[in-house]
């Protein structure tokens, strides 16, 4: 039988996501979405059509197959930081509670893992030769394994000791709720503001050492505060790194105008997300004391953004050089992408900070 607080809290936790989810799957987003669904299935159709079958094609995959592994592995709870000390004098109903939701993570993170894997069906039977009943096999095999490290890591999590589960960790259960909630809000807040999302900060020392070589360091007066901001927020840094893997994975596996359109889709993805950045610190105190103007604010964030995305750019176009044939439409189309990079960072930003500000000083005028 389902607890009655698991079912509360999994209702509670829907409810609030449905909230948000109506923003994600807007009208403008779902026509996106759809000519995006799109030109993937058309991508993977000429990939089935042109991929050779040669050892490093058939590693790569079994690289990806094992890397999903990795996603969607983190366990849910349930389990609010205030538990603990709630039912201190009775815990069962909260071990309950984590037992549910533990056994609801492999439930819902095998399913998921299950449709991962049915995606490379056409690609394993192309690169492998295999036949219906080997894929399912190997399906099931991945099922398994995603739910035994989803049950791993919520037993790692809450016991003290890793021999025996005696005594449960609840701080830590509820650390790594908050973890797997905040990884959630924080895709919610690319679409809408998610009120009292508290990002990660955390140093990067190897990163840190970096920031003196920047272009410009040293001569726009916001560019420390915006590559430290950068730099230290997991939010902003993640983005980066999430738009520059995405790329990655489209190049070995599209080509031709599609591939450019793709990836100048991820660059644009990564500077609109960004560009919040740019209006961080106009509610602090220097903000208004130091004269900055509208185009010192503009010429920093150029300092910042442009170096980022031809760096992103740069590693792309590694990768385009090694894995396709270098033509002059090859060429045609990183001319093109660079363009279109320059004219989102020069054009594109500066009318967005431009009218980010220009609200400011109206809202300011009616107060």
């Amino acid at each position: 039988m389902i607890s009655t607080l698991f079912k509360n809290r999994w209702l509670q936790q829907w409810r609030e996501f449905s909230r948000y989810l109506k923003y994600v799957f807007n009208d403008h987003a779902i026509i996106a979405f759809f000519f995006l669904f799109g030109a993937l299935l058309f991508a993977y159709q000429q990939l089935l059509q042109t991929i050779p079958s040669v050892w490093w094609t058939q590693g790569g995959l079994l690289l990806i197959l094992f890397l999903t592994l990795l996603l969607f592995k983190t366990p849910a709870s349930f389990v609010k930081s205030a538990d603990a000390v709630f039912f201190l004098g009775d815990e069962a109903p909260l071990q309950r509670l984590w037992q549910q939701a533990t056994i609801y993570s492999m439930l819902i993170n095998g399913t998921i893992q299950g449709l991962l894997i049915i995606i490379f069906w056409p690609l394993l039977m192309k690169l492998f030769d295999f036949n219906f009943f080997i894929l399912l096999l190997i399906t099931l095999f991945m099922i398994i394994a995603k739910m035994m490290l989803t049950y791993v890591q919520a037993r790692q999590t809450a016991a003290f000791n890793t021999d025996q589960l005696t005594l449960i960790n609840w701080t830590a259960v509820s650390e790594l709720e908050n973890q797997r909630l905040a990884t959630i809000y924080a895709f919610f807040n690319l679409f809408i503001d998610v009120p009292g999302l508290q990002s990660t900060i955390k140093p990067h020392p190897y990163l840190e050492r970096l920031r003196s070589l920047w272009p410009n360091y040293r001569k726009d007066t916001l560019l420390p505060i915006y590559l430290t901001t950068f730099i230290r927020k997991s939010e902003y840094l993640n983005l980066w790194v999430r738009m520059l893997i995405f790329g990655l994975l489209l190049i070995p596996f599209t080509n031709g105008y599609l591939l450019y359109g793709l990836l100048a889709l991820l660059q644009y993805l990564f500077i609109a997300q960004i560009l919040p950045l740019a209006g961080s610190y106009r509610r602090l105190v220097f903000d208004t004391v130091i004269p900055i103007t509208l185009s010192n604010r503009q010429k920093a964030f150029h300092s910042f953004l442009l170096p980022l995305s031809l760096m992103m750019l740069i590693i792309w176009f590694i990768l385009i050089v090694i894995t396709h044939n270098f033509d002059i439409n090859q060429g045609i189309g990183m001319l093109s992408l660079v363009i279109f990079t320059f004219l989102l960072v020069f054009l594109y930003s500066d009318r967005i900070i431009a009218n980010m500000f220009k609200r400011r000083i109206k809202h300011a005028s009616t107060k």
